[in-house]
């Protein structure tokens, strides 16, 4: 059963008093700076933590005792710091007033968190889902997906075997596993457990992913929810809808087709609902904006995308003062690549979206490695559309003035399905 409270600012520290840390606390984690970020002065940890995207803290045993580590986390670099392990710690104290959501985790209950716009630390107490275990600083790293218990989509997939080893030829994709279920973790945090929660995702390919997202939904109690991977490839679908009926997935099913043209499944159990989430991992040039512009259509409150191969702006970069970088081959595809990507986060800013952009783990070893993470807030969905006047649409045209890129196939497709509009 959840239990809700509502606090002011002034409240906090004794919420954290209440909740006796130095005793209870396994991990926590804290996500995007607010608007209303005030560092104290007199705080070293928030000056620290200015620019931090993601706030990690877990209790570790180190020489001098039991500390709490914080883990700053600024795009791919990450900052780490001991402090002393009690309730007026700074970056408990500190992370909860001036980070707009997250989670704490201690062995009596788990307390989601997230500042409302009235100013109020709106906190959410539910059963516990984690505890305290060895707090030695070197431990095996703590994946989402243990070893030594067989994982039945896993074994089913190679990756593991009846004993819960992992083959070792498939470590990589093991962690490249797990780092995706640290994401999607947070991107789940959105939506209540006992909700119905629809989840689309673009170029599933073998689906290692899907699966692991749909096994982590039933390992986490969400109980009503369906999953849609779509591929264009049919004996790819066609394996993946064998492998779905062998674990007994029977909320996950696979379709063949492109982004730009699919179409909510009529006979699916979800057909009455627009979906709540799209994923499109590693969708090549242009269909990672087709599988935008579906979220936009609707109304989708996350968005997540690791975009591919980017070729649509490589023609077309024209800005003398960077001549340096896009005169020669190698550099100008990597610009091309920021600068498509930077545009994409801009058009869904001008959509009401807050956005980050992270370091997603390489995939089949791929360099393209940057994760797209929009979240739109509350439940309105509404249908979405923005003008060409409107401050958001003419930062993104502007910025794309700058580097001589014209009309897109994002626009152009907003504009088709009426969502841009004169």
């Amino acid at each position: 059963m959840t239990a809700k409270i509502s606090l002011r600012p002034e409240q906090l520290q004794s919420f954290l008093d209440s909740l006796d840390v130095a005793e209870t606390l396994v991990y926590a984690v804290f996500s995007r700076l607010r608007d209303a970020y005030a560092p104290a002065e007199d705080s070293l940890f928030i000056r620290q933590a200015e620019g931090c995207q993601k706030l990690k803290l877990r209790p570790v045993a180190l020489k001098g005792g039991i500390q709490l580590q914080a883990e700053f986390q600024f795009g791919p670099k990450t900052f780490h710091q001991q402090y002393p392990l009690a309730s007026d710690a700074p970056p408990l104290a500190e992370g909860l007033r001036n980070f707009a959501e997250g989670t704490i985790f201690t062995s009596r209950a788990d307390y989601q968190f997230h500042w409302t716009a009235a100013g109020l630390c709106q906190i959410a107490e539910k059963p516990p889902t984690k505890s305290r275990s060895s707090l030695s600083h070197n431990r095996q790293k703590a994946y989402l997906l243990s070893e030594g218990e067989a994982i039945p989509f896993l074994v089913e997939l190679g990756v593991m075997d009846t004993n819960g080893r992992v083959s070792q030829k498939r470590y990589d994709k093991f962690r490249q596993i797990n780092k995706y279920l640290e994401f999607a973790e947070d991107a789940l945090r959105h939506f209540p457990k006992d909700k119905p929660l629809y989840i689309v995702d673009f170029g599933s390919g073998k689906a290692y992913l899907t699966f692991a997202l749909y096994h982590y939904l039933i390992d986490r109690g969400y109980s009503q929810f369906q999953v849609t991977g779509l591929d264009l490839k049919d004996d790819v679908v066609a394996f993946c809808n064998d492998t779905a009926r062998r674990l007994g997935y029977d909320r996950l099913h696979f379709e063949v087709g492109d982004i730009a043209n699919f179409q909510i499944d009529e006979g699916s159990p979800a057909s009455a609902r627009r979906p709540d989430m799209i994923i499109s991992l590693h969708a090549c040039d242009i269909a990672t904006d087709a599988a935008l512009v579906k979220g936009l259509q609707w109304g989708c409150p996350v968005i997540l995308a690791v975009p591919c191969c980017q070729h649509e702006f490589f023609h077309q970069l024209k800005a003398p003062a960077m001549d340096p970088i896009i005169r020669y081959g190698v550099t100008r595809d990597k610009q091309a690549t920021l600068v498509t990507d930077a545009s994409r986060a801009l058009m869904l800013r001008a959509f009401g979206y807050a956005v980050e952009m992270v370091e997603f783990i390489t995939m089949e070893h791929t360099p393209k490695n940057v994760l797209i993470r929009a979240y739109r807030e509350g439940a309105d969905r509404r249908e979405l559309f923005i003008n060409i006047k409107d401050s958001g649409y003419r930062a993104y045209r502007e910025f794309l003035d700058l580097w001589g890129v014209g009309p897109t196939y994002l626009e152009l497709e907003l504009a088709r399905a009426g969502l841009l509009k004169d």
